[in-house]
């Protein structure tokens, strides 16, 4: 049920009393710091879809500037490509005027045939190829013409939010300043504690106690808790959801 003088959390008097005064401190601005990082992490439902349509036109470009990347490569390959296979035709096209035989000269006419529709394919790719890279370039000239224009508006529409970020962030500084000092000052051990007991109760170690119940699983603390809570002689568990009770006279 309660802790005995070997076990963590044991100290006598004051010494106690400050310790949970601590692991108190400590788990709200724990709770302190993941609640403002999940706010600043969050952006508000107003803005949303103006930020999700800002973030589709820089997406827009960036996918342009890839495509077009890849097309220019295409295209040189298909260049590269085209230019092999005229040789080829020209090399075919010279042993045709030196066949002595039908039979050579129709395994020739067959090579030529066959270079000459990879050719025209070839051909048919490179310009499409071309067609997609001006067309893009079109497109990304306009999109980045507006773009700053764009990215300009956005940011005013979301400076309010920003500035909020902003406090948000010097506020996580200060916070993440006084938990590094508060777990300097409680023991490892207890600190070690804590943090297992945080980590697994979600987030919830220490439990204030309302109206002489807990307030993490309502359930009434006995009478003979409540003295030794308020006497602040050692550590006093739920005896249901086994937190740690923590007590302040306004909050019962």
């Amino acid at each position: 049920m309660f802790p005995n003088r070997n076990t963590l959390f044991y100290a006598r008097g004051g010494a106690m009393t400050d310790l949970l005064d601590q692991l108190y401190r400590l788990q709200t601005r724990i709770r302190f710091v993941q609640e403002s990082e999940r706010r600043r992490d969050t952006v508000p439902e107003d803005l949303v879809e103006v930020d999700r349509e800002f973030q589709e036109k820089v997406q827009a470009v960036a996918a342009l500037k890839a495509r077009l990347a890849e097309a220019a490569v295409e295209k040189r390959k298909a260049e590269s490509e085209l230019a092999d296979l005229k040789e080829k035709l020209k090399k075919y096209q010279t042993q045709l005027r030196s066949v002595q035989s039908s039979r050579e000269y129709s395994a020739a006419l067959n090579e030529i045939d066959g270079v000459e529709k990879l050719i025209r394919g070839t051909e048919d790719r490179f310009l499409e190829l071309e067609e997609e890279i001006e067309k893009a370039s079109g497109e990304l000239s306009e999109r980045e013409e507006t773009l700053p224009a764009e990215t300009e508006q956005h940011e005013e529409r979301m400076k309010d939010w920003r500035a909020e970020q902003r406090d948000i962030n010097e506020q996580l500084a200060g916070a993440r300043e006084e938990i590094a000092r508060l777990e300097a000052e409680i023991p490892p051990r207890d600190r070690a504690e804590f943090r297992r007991l945080i980590d697994k109760k979600h987030g919830l170690a220490v439990a204030v106690v309302i109206g002489g119940s807990c307030s993490a699983c309502h359930v009434k603390v006995r009478p003979a808790a409540m003295q030794i809570l308020k006497q602040g002689r050692e550590i006093v568990y739920c005896d249901s959801c086994k937190r740690i009770l923590y007590y302040e006279l306004q909050s019962s």
